[in-house]
């Protein structure tokens, strides 16, 4: 039971750092105002610069970066724990998670019908959020036993 706690505070982990490695490369080209790599042809671009991408003036990745961040750390710190099950860590870590999902859902839903465009690194960044926010669920059900 604790191992399969601790591999998957590893997945958290390396999704994680996924995440803030792609935050990072989005926030990037939305602060110098420059393109990036875009799977969906001019999505990324359509989305980038939309003022729908900027609520209260941050620019969304920015709050990617700071979740991915926080769920980084946190994963790290509760797998070299020596309880793995570290409840305190693992509230805060579904309580990012929790903001995470209904943010990336309200921003999905803005670049399909607001927006028009889909940025892929969104689409991902989205997938992933909701796979470590199950992830967190998963570990917080195993804890319990």
């Amino acid at each position: 039971m604790k191992q399969k706690i601790v591999m998957i505070n590893r997945i958290i982990f390396i999704l994680s750092l996924a995440g803030v490695l792609m935050a990072a490369y989005v926030l990037q080209s939305f602060l110098r105002n420059t393109g990036i790599l875009c799977l969906t042809g001019g999505g990324c671009e359509l989305v980038r610069k939309s003022p729908v991408s900027y609520p209260f003036g941050i620019p969304v990745p920015a709050f990617g970066l700071v979740g991915y961040t926080g769920l980084t750390i946190l994963s790290f710190l509760r797998t070299t724990d020596r309880s793995a099950s570290n409840n305190k860590l693992l509230k805060f870590m579904l309580g990012i998670a929790i903001f995470g999902v209904c943010f990336v859902s309200w921003f999905t839903i803005m670049e399909l019908f607001v927006i028009k465009g889909i940025c892929t690194w969104c689409a991902i960044s989205a997938v992933d959020m909701y796979i470590v926010f199950g992830l967190v669920i998963k570990s917080m059900l195993l804890s319990r036993k």
